[in-house]
């Protein structure tokens, strides 16, 4: 028996010939590569950042500055008092000054805004003040490596950085106004938030503030429900 084979061949793309068309036509080809590499490239870093955005509003804890956890408004005996919770966070500068033992203030403010019914406001806010604050003091002693918060004559003394820190962002008991500044039966809407007092540092430190990101930290405006029973 003779057995045949065949081999075959592929056929071979001939060159292309080098004109000017064809070198027009691979420039064009390598500038939409790079183009496609450029344009991947910010699309990486888009979803990076994206990413890293995300990351920090599921984790406020890691952002820098004063972010509100939670605040309620309680009617105690004959006055409104308020809970809330601040996760405050020192930048780099902050951290910098508090070390140097420049103190640092923060204030909690809480305000009743307007209500259902805004006459009802203006004659509420005609016949007494509708806004309290509570001042913090934020020091650190580098003899004895101890941060204190203090509210008034009263200070507490801590050995981190991050245990002072979480104390000053613990509000308890707060007294904001009487119970009886406030008409019976009418729903008010109250609000709270905390920031740091840029007033009462040195007047070198003042005017290094002005329009500086690093010192303009405030958490926002968190609403509370008022009822007056």
């Amino acid at each position: 028996m003779t057995v045949f084979i065949t081999h075959c061949w592929r056929k071979e793309r001939p060159p292309l010939a080098d004109t000017p068309t064809t070198h027009a036509a691979q420039r064009a080809v390598r500038g939409l590569a790079l183009a496609a590499g450029g344009w991947l490239h910010l699309a990486v870093r888009w979803v990076a950042c994206l990413l890293a955005a995300l990351l920090l509003i599921a984790n406020p804890a890691d952002a820098e500055g004063i972010v509100v956890q939670n605040a309620s408004l309680q009617l105690q005996d004959d006055h409104y008092v308020v809970d809330a919770t601040f996760n405050v966070t020192l930048n780099p500068t902050l951290d910098e000054v508090l070390h140097k033992g420049v103190p640092l203030y923060f204030l909690t403010e809480f305000e009743i805004v307007k209500p259902r019914w805004y006459w009802a406001y203006r004659q509420l806010a005609s016949w007494f003040d509708n806004t309290a604050r509570l001042e913090a003091r934020l020091t650190y002693n580098a003899l004895t490596r101890k941060y204190r918060v203090g509210y008034g004559s009263l200070y507490q003394s801590f050995s981190s950085l991050s245990q002072a820190l979480s104390a000053l962002g613990a509000v308890r008991n707060w007294s904001v106004t009487d119970a009886g500044n406030l008409t019976k039966g009418r729903q008010y809407e109250g609000r709270v938030r905390m920031r740091l007092d840029v007033s009462q540092l040195p007047k070198p430190f003042q005017i290094n503030a002005i329009g500086t990101q690093e010192w303009d930290i405030a958490s926002e405006w968190r609403n509370v429900a008022v009822s007056s029973e």
